[in-house]
């Protein structure tokens, strides 16, 4: 790792007189041959938005957008004509309708940045409505999010259909198509198949992504004395590091009252300040999406403003979390999400939960406190899974995960707060952490614990996620001392984006520069290095590379798909990712680990090839390691290295559904159900899946419905067998 920022002796890049709208000015920098930009701009937001566009015009076309703009594509492109018709208009009508109830500001920044843009090259890709698209995205996406899981629902479907249905029949110009939906109104075959059509919408693993880890802590109790607020950004973006952007913004010509403020992001991202930040009177923000089926408030019945854009606004116009609270609830919102704000001069911090109209707020007073991707306020808390929660987790394996990162990262904070030990390094280390909470617990309760390597997983529940994309911290000194106030943010030098370097600035709020800290501005976590798990690192990589296999479909020339893949390409998807998993897992074993997610993965991957034979055996290893955690009788398997540093762990949920789809493969390989231990091993899920049925929910509440959707299966599984059962898409991002 190079400890050198390249680029700073040149001129700043601006835009010729008459050409910009605001003052704008961009350094191009270069940091351990990775680009890095410093985007610093005076004027409004929408001519803020119109200068990003044409200084970083090309970096916008090479960067996150073709992602964005070919995944809407691809979950429009049904194979169905008349459903793609559908399911076209379905993304039209709700895009348009988010955009045209936001504010007249935030729709201005969105022409201004789609012009600047369109101005900055002689030949531009994407049009102005791509371009619209693709900086709304994120709430469309939770949007098709919420109605695949109404339609999901039987009863509710019944009762919330018809009035979707009317909405989108305007934006419907084929007469098929109109039709179809007319008659999809009263007819509940029609109902389902649009289920079927919003869940393909939503893509393999595509709405599992919410995975961000937060956490602040007041600067009482760190050991510098400032206040550290810290967040990993989970998104399914993997070009989003072609082009990270620091930016450095002034809003306050015409509002006196207003902050300057720092946020961090990427070429094209409109609302930096929406993702995390810290503005000149030490207030700071961190973002955490969720789902929700509550989907007519806000927007239906008023003028909203999409989460991120409403936080940018915390950043520049509120001086304190009570200024940033009433700000908030002053706003509409479109969908489920909460905010982590952290205020240094008092050193409290506070959570602001939202969907819809409903707001509530958790403020905490000298604690350091976690955020993961769930509710906490007992009125927003998801208890009956059903449409009546203000949020719901997709999988059952999600719910575990969300509530593990938090576990995790709270019993960190509750040990090492206010010992001197919260710092920089305990920040970068936490972020990228490799702990998971479930494991943890389970280890912990053992009569001899085993190592602490036991808990430890390459991706799943830990902070850490297959599709991190950033890691930004913020140093806030509660004195407002000038020079005091830092921030650092991941270049993406490397994947997953926590493990990568840190380029560390000092602001001057007063002469409105950023510049690098004159001593050691780039670092990188080197605990793996360290502790002798370097090629276990390398190994994430590859993991990463196999999910983008799937997920990220291209043509023979390289470029991402904007269809639906043949069969052919899928089967040849499936043999890449194979094949980078095998790597994954011999670079694991030259560091003597044995990932349980990596020969999950595999399994299920080889299934889904058919080629039951190899999945046998990583379900065989599987089946070992859980055998030897339970004392059992020791199962015969293959493994990756003749001696393991430590056993895995393995939660009885990974327990349950190796039992389950083990035997799915087996009577596939075998074809047929007449094989010796079938019944044992069902039963043995069965009763691992009722355990976390009564540990998690008690005997008589409601439970996520999720697991009830693996008990069907298993009776299915029992009673038919695995011929006659469809399994869910294979998890790249829980690693279940």
């Amino acid at each position: 790792m190079s400890n050198t920022i390249e680029g700073l002796d040149k001129a700043p890049e601006t835009l010729p007189s008459g050409e910009g709208r605001a003052e704008s000015s961009l350094r191009r920098l270069t940091i351990g041959g990775q680009p890095f930009f410093v985007l610093k701009q005076r004027g409004s937001f929408p001519d803020m938005a119109y200068d990003h566009g044409r200084l970083l015009a090309q970096e916008i076309e090479d960067g996150a957008f073709p992602e964005i703009v070919s995944t809407i594509a691809r979950g429009v492109n049904l194979e169905n004509e008349t459903l793609r018709h559908v399911a076209s208009a379905l993304y039209r009508c709700y895009s348009d309708r988010i955009l045209n109830n936001s504010s007249e500001e935030f729709q201005q920044a969105v022409d201004g940045l789609g012009a600047g843009y369109r101005a900055g090259l002689a030949n531009p890709e994407f049009s102005q409505l791509e371009v619209r698209d693709a900086l709304i995205a994120i709430e469309v996406g939770n949007i098709i999010d919420g109605l695949s899981r109404i339609f999901q629902i039987p009863g509710v479907r019944a009762i919330r259909a018809p009035a979707i249905l009317a909405l989108v029949l305007p934006s419907l110009a084929d007469p098929d198509a109109k039709a179809y939906l007319e008659e999809a109104k009263r007819e509940p075959e029609k109902q389902h198949d649009i289920a079927a059509a919003l869940a393909a919408m939503t893509g393999p693993n595509n709405r599992y992504d919410f995975g961000c880890t937060g956490f602040a802590v007041p600067g009482a109790l760190s050991r510098d004395g400032r206040l550290l607020h810290a967040r990993n950004l989970d998104a399914d973006l993997f070009h989003w590091n072609k082009a990270p952007v620091l930016s450095l913004l002034d809003e306050t010509g015409d509002n006196a009252s207003w902050h300057k403020y720092v946020a961090f992001g990427t070429a094209g991202l409109i609302y930096p300040g929406g993702i995390s930040g810290m503005n000149d009177a030490g207030l700071s923000v961190s973002l955490h999406q969720l789902s929700t089926t509550q989907l007519e408030s806000g927007f239906l019945f008023g003028h909203g403003d999409i989460c991120p854009f409403t936080q940018q606004r915390m950043l520049r116009e509120a001086g304190s979390i009570d200024e940033a609270v009433d700000l908030v609830k002053d706003a509409k919102h479109f969908a489920a999400w909460t905010i982590l704000v952290s205020e240094a001069k008092t050193g409290q911090v506070c959570r602001i939960e939202l969907n819809g109209d409903r707001v509530r707020v958790m403020k905490h007073d000298g604690e350091a406190v976690p955020q993961t991707n769930h509710f906490l306020h007992h009125d927003m808390a998801e208890r009956l899974f059903d449409e009546d929660d203000n949020h719901f987790t997709v999988t059952f394996g999600k719910w575990l995960e969300t509530h593990a990162r938090y576990d995790s990262v709270s019993a960190a904070l509750k040990t090492d707060a206010g010992q001197e030990r919260i710092d920089l390094a305990w920040a970068m280390n936490w972020l990228g952490s490799s702990r998971d909470g479930a494991l943890e617990k389970m280890r912990l309760a053992m009569p001899t614990p085993p190592d602490p390597l036991a808990a430890e997983r390459a991706y799943g529940r830990v902070p850490r996620k297959v599709y991190s994309q950033l890691g930004s911290i913020v140093l806030a000194d509660p004195g407002r001392r000038a020079g005091r106030d830092e921030v650092w943010m991941t270049t993406g030098d490397r994947q997953p984006s926590p493990h990568s370097s840190y380029s560390g600035w000092q602001l001057d709020w007063d002469g409105f520069e950023i510049s690098p800290l004159p001593d050691d501005p780039v670092r990188r976590m080197e605990s793996y290095a360290e502790g002798g798990r370097k090629n276990w690192e390398e190994s994430l990589v590859r993991y990463l590379w196999a999910r983008l296999a799937i997920t990220r479909p291209r043509d023979s020339e390289g470029d991402l798909l904007r269809r639906r893949v043949t069969a052919a390409e899928r089967k040849e998807g499936l043999a890449g990712a194979v094949h980078l998993i095998d790597s994954a897992i011999e670079l694991a074993a030259m560091d003597r680990i044995v990932e349980v997610p990596y020969h999950y993965m595999r399994a299920r991957l080889n299934h889904a090839a058919g080629d039951y034979a190899a999945a046998e055996g990583d379900w065989r290893l599987l089946r070992a390691i859980w055998a030897w955690q339970q004392d059992k009788p020791a199962v015969a398997a293959d493994w990756p290295v003749a001696a393991p540093r430590v056993m895995p762990l393995m939660h009885p949920y990974e327990g349950a559904l190796v039992g389950l789809l083990s035997v799915v493969t087996e009577d596939l390989r075998l074809d047929g159900t007449a094989w010796n231990g079938r019944a044992g091993r069902l039963e043995e899920a069965h009763g691992l899946f009722t355990q976390l049925l009564q540990e998690n929910f008690g005997t008589d509440g409601p439970i996520h419905f999720d697991l009830e959707n693996w008990l069907d299966l298993l009776e299915a599984v029992s009673d038919e067998g695995g011929q006659a059962v469809d399994l869910p898409e294979p998890d790249f991002v829980s690693g279940e």
